[in-house]
C-alpha cells in the first residue's frame, strides 16, 4: 500500500477538520462560508477517493500474502474513522448515527472500508485464544479511537487559542490606529490654528502697507507741487 498517499490522505484529514471548525465559529458570527465549504468538499472528495484506492492495493497485497497488513489495514480504519467524522460534523449523517460516530460508538453505517466491521457471530466456531485476541483488537481499536478524538479536541483547543491571539493582534492594530487618528486630528486643528492666526498677521500687516504706501505718495505729490 502506497504509504505515502496515505501519510497525505493523513494530513488533509486532519487539515480539512481544522477548515470544518472555523467554518463552524464564522457562521456563529454570521460571516459568508462558501469559500470554507468549497474547500470542504474538495478535501473530502479526494480522502474518498485516495481511500478507493489504498483500499483496492492493500485488498491485492491480502491477496498474494507476501506480507503482514495488519498495520496499513489499522491506519487505512483510522483515517477512515476521520472521514467519517468530518460527515458527522458537517451534517452528512442522520443525528443518531452522528452522535454514535463522535462518540466513538461506531464508524458509521455507510463506512466503506470493510475492515471496520466484526460479525460477532463468527466467533461461534473460534478458539478461546482467537476470541481473545479478537477482543483485544476491538479494545486497541476504541483505544485507539478515544486517541484519535482527543487529538482533535487538543487541535480544537491550539486553532481557539490561535484564533484568541489573533482577535487580539486585531484589537490592538484596532487601537492603535484609533490613538494615530486622534494625534493626526489634533494635529490638524493645531495647524489650522496657526494658519488663521498667519492669515489674520497678513491682513493687518497689508494695511500697514496700503497706509505706508499713501503716505509715501502723499509726500510725493506734496514735493512735486512746491
Amino acid at each position: 500500500m502506497d504509504t505515502k498517499l496515505l501519510q497525505r490522505l493523513d494530513l488533509l484529514a486532519d487539515n480539512t477538520l481544522s477548515i470544518v471548525f472555523e467554518k463552524q465559529r464564522l457562521k456563529q458570527l454570521k460571516l459568508n462560508v462558501d469559500k470554507y465549504q468549497i474547500n470542504i468538499d474538495k478535501n473530502l472528495t479526494q480522502l474518498r477517493d485516495g481511500i478507493k484506492v489504498l483500499e483496492q492495493q492493500l485488498s491485492e497485497e491480502e491477496q498474494t500474502g507476501a506480507r503482514d497488513t495488519k498495520a496499513e489495514e489499522d491506519k487505512l480504519i483510522q483515517l477512515q474513522v476521520k472521514v467519517d467524522k468530518l460527515d458527522a460534523l458537517l451534517g452528512n449523517q442522520d443525528d443518531a448515527t452522528a452522535r454514535e460516530i463522535l462518540l466513538g460508538d461506531k464508524r458509521g453505517k455507510n463506512s466503506s472500508v470493510r475492515f471496520t466491521s466484526i460479525d460477532m457471530d463468527q466467533t461461534n466456531d473460534m478458539e478461546n485464544g482467537q476470541i481473545l485476541q479478537l477482543q483485544q483488537r476491538i479494545m486497541d481499536d476504541q483505544d485507539q479511537d478515544l486517541d484519535h478524538l482527543s487529538d482533535a479536541i487538543r487541535r480544537q483547543r491550539e486553532l481557539g487559542l490561535l484564533i484568541g491571539d489573533e482577535l487580539e493582534t486585531h484589537a490592538q492594530i484596532i487601537d492603535e490606529t484609533e490613538e494615530m487618528v486622534d494625534r493626526t486630528d489634533e494635529r490638524l486643528r493645531q495647524a489650522k490654528k496657526k494658519l488663521d492666526y498667519v492669515g489674520r498677521k497678513v491682513k493687518d500687516n497689508k494695511s500697514v502697507c496700503i497706509v505706508i504706501a499713501l503716505i509715501i505718495v502723499f509726500f510725493i505729490l506734496v514735493g512735486l507741487f512746491r
